[in-house]
């Protein structure tokens, strides 16, 4: 299984928000099908990306974000997919070599933190700065 480790290129500048990406990343890296407790680890993760994503939205509304509705928007249909995979494993199960979940996970986790939410850093960051 492919893991993923905390890099500084990860820092959003925020020190709340780049813990709450270390442990999901942490999260990510212990699901395991064949780990008997995947489905609580799965769950676990759903309700810590719930939190994150509460937690990284009134950041971004408390510092005036003007892509926060794009942003909310993708939280949303991220979300949304990994509720419909966890009702696929639940109904079906998936093989021990099936690397769907870790690969959209960290395909998506990678790309938006090191795409979007880059942007809002880099954002604060230049407003902080003028």
């Amino acid at each position: 299984m492919t893991t993923i480790q905390w890099t500084e290129a990860m820092s959003v500048g925020d020190e709340a928000l780049d813990n709450d990406h270390k442990h999901l990343i942490h999260l990510i890296n212990g699901l395991h099908y064949s780990d008997e407790s995947f489905i609580e680890l799965f769950n676990d993760l759903l309700d810590y990306i719930g939190t994150h994503f509460d937690r990284e939205e009134a950041h971004l509304e408390a510092v005036g974000y003007p892509g926060i509705e794009k942003h909310r928007a993708q939280h949303d249909v991220f979300a949304d997919q990994v509720g419909v995979m966890l009702k696929q494993y639940r109904e079906e199960g998936f093989a021990e070599t099936d690397q769907r979940v870790s690969d959209f996970l960290w395909t998506w986790l990678k790309g938006h933190i090191l795409i979007e939410d880059l942007k809002y850093a880099a954002w604060t960051k230049a407003r902080h700065t003028l």
